[in-house]
C-alpha cells in the first residue's frame, strides 16, 4: 500500500501488558486483527503477521465507521464491504477462541462485520487523520462516521 497509507496494528504487548496491571485495558496479542487504509482501498489482516488478509478497493467498501465495543469507553474501527463476505471455514471448538477465524464470528455478532479492529488493542495515527483522508480516497462517497451502517 502507498506511502499514505494509515497502518493501525496491535500495540506493543509488553507496554500494554504493563498497562493492562496498572487497570488499563486487557493487552494485545500478536495474532490480533490490524487494518490498512489507503489510497487504494483496505487491508484487513486477520491475525496479524499471518493468517488470511482481505483486500477491499474503495468501490468495494460501503462505510467505515467507529462503534462502541462490548466494555464502556472502549470502541471498534469498523469497515463494511459492500457485498458480504464469504464465512471462513473453522471447527466448531475454535468458534469462540478470541483468535484468528473465531475472533472473525465474534467481531461479526457484534459490529455486523469481520473487518474490525478494538481501538484499545492498536496502534496507529490518529482517526482524525483517517477522517480527513477518507473523503479525498473515495472521491466523497465514504467518510468516518459513528454509526452502524444500514
Amino acid at each position: 500500500m502507498g506511502g499514505e497509507s494509515l497502518f493501525y496494528r496491535p500495540r506493543n504487548s509488553l507496554a500494554t501488558t504493563i498497562r493492562a496491571y496498572l487497570g488499563g485495558p486487557t493487552p494485545s496479542r500478536g495474532d490480533d486483527p490490524a487494518v490498512c487504509f489507503s489510497p487504494e482501498g483496505v487491508e484487513h489482516h486477520e491475525s496479524y503477521g499471518r493468517g488470511p488478509t482481505t483486500r477491499l478497493s474503495w468501490n468495494d467498501v460501503r462505510a467505515v465507521a467507529v462503534l462502541p465495543g462490548p466494555v464502556e469507553g472502549r470502541s471498534a474501527l469498523c469497515v463494511y464491504p459492500l457485498h458480504e463476505l464469504p464465512g471462513p471455514a473453522i471447527a466448531p471448538g475454535e468458534l469462540w477462541t478470541g483468535v484468528g477465524p473465531g475472533l472473525a464470528v465474534h467481531l461479526t455478532a457484534l459490529f455486523g462485520t469481520p473487518l474490525a479492529v478494538h481501538l484499545h488493542h492498536v496502534r496507529g495515527p490518529s482517526l482524525r487523520k483517517l477522517a480527513a483522508r477518507l473523503p479525498t480516497w473515495t472521491d466523497g462517497r465514504t467518510a468516518l462516521t459513528a454509526a452502524r451502517p444500514a
